[in-house]
């Protein structure tokens, strides 16, 4: 019969596809929130069908903490929901936003990259910029803030509360025959784990918004936020199921070599400062973050040194000795890889870096890639949507073959949903068009602070996030511009952040280290 084959065909796919499986709800997945470590707190925005509505939660694992009697006491809210009224013309209007800035952001990085090839001021190389100038980042941040703002409250990160034995305030009532010295000690506060780690789970409509600069996630501790496509996917992506590997909130089990690899990596350079990997950080081995695929058609055009070809090369020579010694990838065109050679790379790393021209989906066959098990891989980052006029013809010519949702997904949200279908923990990438500058600034920043510092995902994508405006390299400055421009500090400056700071964004686990 038609149901017991449908039986059948839903067996088979649960068996042979990754994205099925990760696609399946299993009905016990309220429980899925005893999984999640105490450092995070989930915020949840999804709209009604019909848009009128948005629903809000926050999550966060509740915490004890015992008092004097020895009695565990809870602090902190565990869980908050709430429903508000919204206009769906406005959300409408925000996606539109949204939409028209990075359409625009093509256009500027298109006239930026043509003035440095040809020699041409910034200023003149596109004379309409003056006449209809850009949509600014901030103006969509400033709707954004508006559209959400009946839930700001509830977003909004509590203010980390101590707990105080209450003995304390019966030190003075001591009687002078009470021979116990212990009472004259006052014991410290018993401080539960800071919450700093922020996983935003939201539909569809609002991943196209920069939701990383909202005001309420840049207040407080708040050291690292990650965006995950759904409560299911974010267990999937948690739940370590092989014996062996590291989880999080599991110090200890992973093994003994891993440690011993990171202690190994602490002579990164002379005078940097320590590398201290997070006891619940899920380890990524350097040894199998490999292949790296960087410009695979030599099509990007500018200075030498933003190339990805060069700064690469230079990436993997300056961590030869202790981190990318076998990192064994395809440096241009020479090493070009084919469709099969793209599927070999991706099944059999736990890392994989890309860095190009157009979208990363562009290189490899969409549909071939829906139908593999990625779940090895740790750590993808992709630093792609840089264009040159070899690329841009490329992309024209292979589009003509395709349909139109073929190359919807190709875009930057679907590409995150399809690697973490298919079972990618973590995606580091860029939301809208980048200039070759912005992308060897976020490579020397990106391993620099993966490899040398240990810093996780999570905080080293806040990192770049957090930039100052003026510590940004100038686009106007020359790439000969000294390295330590590329170091930034994670302080704010002011109200307006570069459109390059909130472009990477995290998917997916944020709590992964590189040993």
């Amino acid at each position: 019969t038609s149901t017991s084959q449908f039986a059948s065909v839903e067996q088979r796919l649960a068996a042979i596809s990754k994205a099925w499986q990760n696609l399946s709800v299993t009905e016990q997945h309220f429980n899925h929130l005893n999984e999640i470590p105490p450092t995070f707190r989930i915020l949840s925005l999804h709209h009604s069908p019909d848009r009128t509505h948005l629903y809000g939660a926050v999550y966060e694992k509740p915490k004890f903490i015992p008092t004097a009697k020895g009695k565990l006491v809870q602090v902190g809210d565990a869980c908050k929901v709430a429903r508000v009224a919204v206009s769906p013309a406005a959300l409408s209007g925000l996606v539109a936003s949204a939409q028209q800035f990075r359409e625009q952001s093509q256009a500027e990085v298109c006239s930026r990259d043509r003035a440095l090839i040809f020699g041409l001021k910034s200023e003149g190389a596109n004379p309409e910029r003056q006449r209809y100038p850009l949509l600014r980042l901030s103006d969509i941040l400033k709707a954004t803030e508006d559209y959400l703002r009946p839930l700001l409250s509830l977003l909004r990160s509590p203010e980390p509360r101590i707990h105080i034995s209450s003995t304390i305030g019966d030190l003075g009532k001591a009687k002078p025959k009470d021979k116990d010295r212990k009472q004259s000690v006052v014991p410290a506060p018993v401080e539960p784990e800071t919450v700093d780690t922020v996983v935003l789970i939201v539909d569809r409509p609002l991943l196209e918004l920069p939701l990383e600069g909202l005001l309420v996630l840049r207040e407080g501790a708040i050291s690292s936020v990650s965006r995950e496509f759904s409560l299911q996917m974010f267990y999937n992506h948690l739940h370590q199921e092989e014996a062996g590997e590291c989880g999080p909130g599991r110090p200890g089990v992973s093994n003994r070599t891993d440690h011993e690899k990171g202690q190994q990596r602490q002579r990164v350079e002379e005078g940097s400062a320590p590398r201290v990997i997070p006891p619940d950080a899920i380890l990524v081995d350097a040894d199998n973050f490999n292949p790296d695929v960087v410009d695979p058609f030599e099509e990007a055009q500018g200075p030498g040194t933003w190339l990805p070809v060069s700064v690469t090369r230079e990436i993997l020579d300056k961590y030869k000795e202790s981190f990318t010694a076998r990192w064994v990838g395809h440096l241009g065109k020479k090493l070009f890889p084919s469709q099969a050679e793209w599927e070999q790379l991706l099944g059999r790393c736990e890392g994989f870096f890309f860095y190009g021209m157009e979208n990363f989906l562009s290189h490899l066959s969409v549909e071939r890639l829906a139908a593999m098990n990625l779940e090895d891989c740790r750590l993808m980052v992709l630093l792609d949507l840089s264009r040159s006029y070899e690329s841009m013809r490329r992309t024209l010519e292979s589009s003509e073959h395709k349909s139109v949702p073929q190359l919807a997904l190709e875009e930057p949200i679907e590409t995150a949903i399809l690697l973490s279908l298919v079972g990618v923990k973590s995606i580091l990438a860029n939301q809208w068009p980048s200039t070759l500058q912005d992308n060897a600034l976020r490579a020397n920043v990106l391993w620099e602070n993966l490899l040398a510092f240990g810093k996780t995902t999570g905080k080293v994508a806040r990192l770049l996030q957090r930039m100052e405006a003026g510590e940004m390299v100038s686009h106007d400055e020359s790439p000969q511009t000294p390295k330590n421009r590329l170091m930034l500090r994670p302080q704010l400056h002011g109200s307006e952040w570069p459109s390059t700071s909130l472009n990477l964004v995290l998917y997916g686990l944020p709590n992964q280290a590189i040993v």
